[in-house]
Order: C-alpha cells, then structure tokens, then sequence
C-alpha cells in the first residue's frame, strides 16, 4: 500500500501489485465479509463490485495521483486543507512516521533525498496541488486506464498474455463443455437451458460459474468470453459476484469436482478414466447435495 483516502462509500488507494489485480480485489473482500461477519455475525458483502482499476507509470505519475488522492476531500468541500483530514495517508507523508504496512518512500524519494526535506516538499506540493492533480476518468490507452507511457500498458498485456498456456480450440471447446456440463449437472438442469439467455435470472446467477472454472484453467478473460460469447468487460463483474450469490462450501465442492480430462497419451487414457470414477457412496453423497442445491436454486427463483 502506496496511499489511501476512505470516504464513507468509497475507498481509494495507490498499491504495488504483484499479482494480477482481480486477485487482489478479491482477497480484499473476502477480508472485509470476514470482519462483518466476526464483528455482526452476519454474513455480507462489505465491498461492492465497482471497482475501478488504474495503471499508472510510476516514474511518471505516482506522485501526482498519490496528491490527488489526499486532495479529494478538499475538492469535496470536506474541510479546507487535505492535512485536517484523518482518514486518509496525508499525515503519514507529513509525519515520515507511517506504519509497516504503508510505503510511503517510492513517492517521497521521487521528491527529494534527503527526508527532512522530503517532508518539507511533500506539504509544499499539497499547498499547491492544482498544478498536479489528475483527472481519474482520463486515460491514453484502449485497454487500461493508464498515466504514464502507454509501452507500460502493452507491456502489461503482453505479461498477462504470456501466463495463459498454449491450447488447441477443440481443447478449449472441451474445456468449456466440461464446465457447463458441471454446472448443469449440479444443479439439474440441461446444458442448453443454463445457456439459453432467455431465462435471464437463471443465466446470470449459473453461468458466472462456468465462467470462474474457466478461470481455474488460467484463462483469461478474454479467451473466457469469446467461449461464452460474452463482453470481455462483463466477465470480470461477473467473477466479483460470484461470492456474494454463492456459498463458498459450493465453490468449494465445485472446484474439487473440475476435474476436465487430462492431456494424456493414448495408453494412459484408461488409467486416467479409472482414476476418476467415484465410489457408490460418494455417487449417492453427491446426488443427494445436488438434489438438496436444485431445490434451494428453485426455491429462489
């Protein structure tokens, strides 16, 4: 964490991320329905699923969008100086006394060396902010909101390319066959009604699902939606969801039933079908949950 600013509807932070950023998002809820929980033991979804992600050039940007995070509550008309404001990380950059957790020196060292002065410069710029401030909504690249050189953003697409192996399209045919197959399997229906969009709420409840085991075989969203034939933009809304219309027991037994036959030879092709078939009682075990998931899924409809 670079920077934040909370407001009481919203959250706005600078981070580093290491890992792709819908991960990230995720953990993060999955946190905040944990507290709620812990605190109101009742279950909810604590963060919503707008979520507006910026790349940004760090050389380039970071310090004028770590300014125009803590200016927010000025243009707001909040208060008159963004350093009266104590939820967000301003005082951290005046003090140099911020906890562990928030990394206040990639900005600070862009300023000056030495960090008395550094201080000193920060609150010189937050006096003055107008000639930095950014504008949010703004962006030069088609793919990702960005400020800096967009080579950062084909960089980031080609890095993200790079992570989806190589398959065949009869392999990611049969890829998404199987996980429609599970889908509808589980909560017995036909294949061709959980794709049918004409049973609009149904669609919109089952098939992010299907979409989220694709996932699980590190595809992307874009390779996801063009299976679907859906928008690549609505894949990510619908993996966001997917928590707070399903228990995670399901997802849990969903993921250890994704098991979509190996790329194997030939000779290992019985050894592999053996493997996978369930035991009688595991078979009744499942037909019982799946019976019990239809009527709670028919119940809501």
């Amino acid at each position: 964490m670079l920077a934040y600013t909370l407001f009481d509807n919203e959250i706005h932070c600078v981070m580093d991320c290491k890992r792709d950023w819908p991960e990230i998002i995720e953990e993060i809820r999955n946190a905040f329905a944990d507290q709620h929980e812990r605190i109101w033991e009742a279950s909810r979804a604590v963060i919503s699923e707008e979520v507006r992600p910026v790349l940004i050039d760090e050389n380039v940007a970071l310090v004028s969008l770590i300014v125009t995070l803590h200016y927010l509550p000025v243009q707001r008309q909040l208060l008159p100086d963004a350093s009266m404001y104590p939820w967000s990380s301003d005082h951290y950059y005046r003090s140099l006394n911020a906890p562990g957790w928030l990394d206040c020196g990639r900005a600070l060292n862009q300023l000056c060396q030495t960090r008395h002065n550094r201080a000193l410069r920060y609150a010189s710029l937050m006096d003055a902010p107008h000639e930095h401030l950014i504008h949010l909504e703004q962006s030069d690249h088609e793919t990702y909101l960005l400020f800096g050189r967009a080579a950062l953003a084909d960089k980031q697409i080609a890095r993200a390319g790079l992570k989806e192996p190589e398959r065949s399209e009869s392999e990611l045919q049969r890829l998404t066959d199987d996980a429609v197959k599970l889908i509808s399997d589980r909560f017995g229906i036909t294949s061709e009604s959980l794709q049918d969009r004409h049973f609009r709420r149904q669609y919109q409840r089952l098939m992010p699902l299907v979409a989220w085991l694709l996932t699980q075989r590190q595809l992307n969203h874009e390779t996801v939606a063009n299976l679907l034939g859906e928008d690549d933009s609505i894949i990510p809304l619908w993996l966001r969801g997917i928590s707070a219309d399903h228990p995670q027991s399901l997802l849990d037994k969903l993921q250890s039933l994704w098991t979509p036959a190996p790329r194997t030879q030939p000779d290992d092709h019985a050894e592999a079908e053996t493997s996978e078939l369930p035991t009688e009682s595991k078979h009744q075990e499942d037909n019982k949950q799946q019976e019990k998931e239809s009527d709670t899924y028919a119940a809501n409809q």
